[in-house]
């Protein structure tokens, strides 16, 4: 577990489409750091052109990252949190089902098949690609809603509980897709967040919020263990589960504020991630390895704070590390986004703004990519002695 015990995430596609990075190169940075697992945004309505059909200037710019990430034995889990819509949708693709049907021909069941064809197809194309993470935070209504949500009427999300029926159908629909395209890859659970009545959730509101992954995990086992759904057997929707356990303050704030001035981790950051784990005991699947594959610290560019939550950093890896459960901790995320302040912030229900530009652990490619005081920590955690500051500097001279 060790081996692949440090990890981080970057849509580093993403940042070459909009900044002309070389995205491979960047992964250089992974390594400085000493980590040894990758999560890369790979989304099916960017590789696929429609669900038979690769988008081949986009599977290029992926395939050149993921031999890199081959080449400097960097595990990659591979995460789509968008998919394709029929006909007869008011969107073609986004985050968004049409409301549930089982009936043959539906509009629901059109879209869970083309939910499955996506994943063969782009399944097939990436055979370096180790571990599928098949959604993000599907518990939170910015991740899933219903067709046309986000364009007319936000008035009616779905329900928690409707949400959690669909991710257990897209899960299985989704696993049974990337089997097919690969049988040597892991299918890692959509991973669920924190929950709050304002995002979608509907766990009481006098528990702290990152008790949500455990709430959360309890519905989709539930589900699946009930007889009503596809399978009784929770390997015919993952192999391994993920969540995002991210260090938030338990003082009465709104929603928005959950992200600053955060709490330093302690036993109750522990007891969030155990009672995930227990619930998956309680259904029989406490050998299951889990992914934790979001969890960081932003300082909204703040000196002490990020001086602060390095040592947040540290110490909350520290705690996961003992974790017999923890295959990886993903920290959130590489690079700060300027281009976050420029474009003022993204969907409805999500973080945006300062907030978002600085969770970083190096400063945007335009600042020059140097390494933030959490890029040391993790470094110092790691044993890492590559020299970071050089690494950004060559980085950002290739493309001046």
């Amino acid at each position: 577990m060790e081996n692949r015990f440090y990890g981080v995430g970057e849509p580093l596609i993403q940042r070459q489409r909009d900044q002309g990075i070389d995205a491979a190169a960047y992964l250089d940075l992974v390594k400085g750091l000493g980590c040894t697992a990758y999560r890369s945004w790979m989304h099916l309505t960017e590789l696929l052109l429609d669900p038979t059909t690769p988008n081949r200037e986009e599977v290029e710019r992926h395939r050149r990252l993921l031999d890199r990430a081959a080449e400097l034995d960097i595990e990659v889990t591979a995460m789509s949190h968008e998919w394709f819509l029929p006909a007869g949708c008011k969107q073609r693709s986004g985050h968004a089902m049409p409301r549930r049907d089982l009936t043959p021909g539906s509009l629901y069941m059109q879209a869970l098949q083309m939910l499955e064809t996506s994943w063969y197809t782009m399944v097939s194309l990436f055979p370096q690609v180790a571990i599928w993470e098949v959604g993000n935070e599907w518990n939170l209504n910015a991740f899933l809603h219903p067709d046309g949500f986000l364009g007319s009427d936000m008035s009616k999300p779905f329900t928690a509980d409707e949400k959690m029926d669909i991710a257990v159908d897209m899960m299985y629909f989704a696993a049974r897709g990337v089997r097919r395209g690969n049988p040597k890859a892991k299918v890692a659970s959509f991973s669920p967040a924190l929950s709050t009545p304002g995002l979608g959730g509907d766990m009481p509101d006098f528990l702290p919020v990152m008790y949500g992954v455990a709430w959360t995990l309890d519905k989709v086992y539930s589900r699946i263990k009930s007889g009503t759904f596809w399978s009784t057997n929770t390997d015919d929707y993952f192999d391994l589960v993920a969540w995002h356990p991210y260090v938030f303050t338990n003082r009465d704030v709104k929603d928005a504020d959950l992200f600053l001035d955060v709490d330093e981790p302690d036993q109750l950051w522990k007891s969030y991630n155990d009672a995930a784990w227990k619930v998956m005991k309680k259904y029989g699947d406490g050998h299951k390895q889990v992914l934790l594959t979001e969890s960081g610290f932003t300082d909204c560019g703040n000196g002490d704070w990020e001086r602060r939550y390095a040592g947040y950093n540290k110490k909350m890896l520290e705690i996961a590390r003992k974790l017999p459960y923890v295959r990886t901790l993903h920290n959130f995320r590489l690079l700060n986004e300027n281009a976050m302040l420029r474009r003022g912030g993204i969907e409805q229900n999500q973080i945006g703004g300062l907030t978002e530009v600085y969770f970083g652990l190096f400063t945007d490619p335009e600042d020059g990519c140097q390494p933030r005081a959490r890029a040391y920590a993790i470094q110092e955690m790691t044993g890492s002695r590559a020299d970071l500051n050089e690494i950004g500097k060559k980085l950002t001279n290739r493309e001046a």
